[in-house]
């Protein structure tokens, strides 16, 4: 009997869907991904569920929003009782494991006077490790994890080889729009490293049995430091410059204003309003650097998978956990709900693919990852089922076929997003200015129709779809057991 599929997927830690070839960046190279998507499809509107690293993580193996899922913000725990992907596949024979960032839980205690971590603390540093009892740990068998301080078992092999993790900028080093080398060569990089760690266990995993293998990258996550070759790789003066216009900032809401005039502290507060030109176009160069070095590393693991003759019974997915701004309204980093954060590459790839090369244009979300890849597996999804995402499965044998009009992302505090195919909405709350694009004219949202003449029919109409996507998805366990 021919075993179900194995699943490779792959994962980059804020990378916008343009910064890869095939998704028609003219300047950037990433071969192998493009590679990928050449005997793939490739979803060209694939948004994030949560325009943050944990909540959205949580929202992919569980196809559930944050709001029900319950990890809302960085800093919160997944809770031990959500069904995981993971957990579904091992349940059904597969053998799970993982390697890289999976941030289902804090990477950083508070410090004991409750202010932002500004120097780098070993103390304050959580490792991302499970201890050897908590496994099988969200459903994995097996995992070998590093976080974006880089202490746990990547902070122990970098200690075995002499170097320092602390010479390394981190997630909560300042500035967090530094351009800089990295510390460590490409050989002992943390990229390198979680590739090492996924092809020891391919080698190492038993023949009889399917692998579900989450290989789960740091970058091109903020500060920009690629290991040499990668930090010269592009000259910045070639560098496209961001998408913006100086008067959106007047009709801006509170929260994009608060992070452009560093109007808060933390560590993100770099003071964007006073980057330049050639500021923007050095960080792209190092942000493509960053990228292009997963790319070689995305050319490792399929190469490996056809050395071992694996690659064609083995499903493989390449996407991310949400964008950056990098510069586009300029603005860096992540959390807010324009396309280069909210919109995330996505390419599958699954055995016996009629379909090589073809795009898929539906919207489409995080949270419909699950379900898909358990599909692709013929694996049916448990009942009564908590999941709120949908197969994408269909559309693949389908370009035509749709599982939805219009999209919900959820965000911070109460912001809430309603896509269509031709608007944008965003609540940021009472009493406070949010935002209303009309893509047709305005694919960038450069102009912000929130409290415009010519919007006010739209707004309502909008505003009364985002309630109804917030009712309907609502957390659909328990199941209900009788008529009263």
């Amino acid at each position: 009997m021919r075993l179900r599929p194995n699943i490779l997927f792959i994962t980059a830690d804020q990378l916008r869907a343009d910064a890869l070839g095939c998704y028609g960046n003219p300047v950037i190279q990433t071969p192998h991904i493009d590679r990928l998507s050449e005997r793939g499809v490739r979803f060209e509107r694939m948004f994030a569920a949560y325009p943050v690293c944990a909540p959205n993580r949580a929202s992919i193996v569980t196809g559930r929003y944050p709001s029900v899922h319950r990890l809302r913000s960085n800093g919160m725990r997944l809770p031990g009782a959500e069904l995981t992907l993971m957990q579904v596949l091992r349940d059904r024979g597969y053998r799970t494991y993982g390697t890289g960032k999976m941030h289902f839980g804090p990477q950083w205690h508070f410090p004991p006077d409750g202010g932002p971590i500004i120097n780098p603390d070993p103390s304050a540093a959580i490792s991302p490790q499970p201890d050897d009892d908590q496994f099988p740990w969200y459903g994995f068998d097996r995992v070998c994890l590093t976080e974006d301080h880089r202490m746990g078992p990547y902070g122990d092999y970098l200690a075995r080889h002499g170097y320092n993790v602390w010479d390394e900028l981190h997630s909560a080093s300042y500035p967090q729009h530094a351009t800089v080398r990295s510390a460590f060569p490409e050989e002992h990089h943390q990229t390198t490293w979680i590739t090492d760690r996924a092809l020891e266990t391919l080698r190492g995993h038993p023949a009889g049995h399917p692998f579900f293998l989450w290989v789960s990258y740091v970058h091109p996550h903020h500060p920009f430091n690629p290991p040499a070759p990668y930090d010269t790789m592009y000259d910045p003066a070639d560098m496209p410059l961001p998408v913006w216009r100086e008067d959106e900032v007047e009709r801006w809401p509170q929260a994009y204003r608060i992070k452009f005039f560093a109007m808060e502290g933390g560590h993100e507060a770099v003071g964007m309003c006073d980057l330049a030109d050639e500021d923007w176009q050095r960080i792209k160069a190092y942000y493509y650097g960053m990228t292009s070095q997963i790319d070689a590393n995305v050319g490792r693991l399929v190469g490996a998978l056809g050395e071992r003759g694996q690659l064609e019974n083995t499903v493989l997915v390449f996407t991310a956990d949400h964008g950056e701004n990098l510069g586009d309204h300029r603005l860096l980093f992540k959390g807010t709900t324009y396309d280069p954060v909210t919109r995330v590459p996505c390419i599958l790839s699954w055995p016996g693919n009629p379909h090589p090369g073809e795009t898929r244009d539906l919207l489409a979300s995080s949270i419909d990852l699950m379900p898909t890849l358990l599909d692709l597996a013929g694996i049916s999804l448990p009942q009564p089922s908590p999941v709120q995402g949908v197969s994408l499965v269909p559309s693949l044998a389908d370009r035509g076929h749709r599982v939805r009009d219009a999209l919900l992302i959820e965000n911070q505090g109460p912001r809430r997003t309603v896509r269509t195919g031709d608007a944008l909405l965003t609540w940021h709350g009472v009493g406070t200015r949010g935002e209303l694009y009309d893509l047709a004219a305005d694919p960038d949202c450069l102009t912000n129709l929130w409290d415009r003449p010519e919007a006010a029919a739209r707004q309502p109409e909008l505003l009364h779809l985002l309630i109804g996507l917030m009712a309907e998805n609502v957390d659909p366990l328990p199941a209900r057991e009788g008529p009263w």
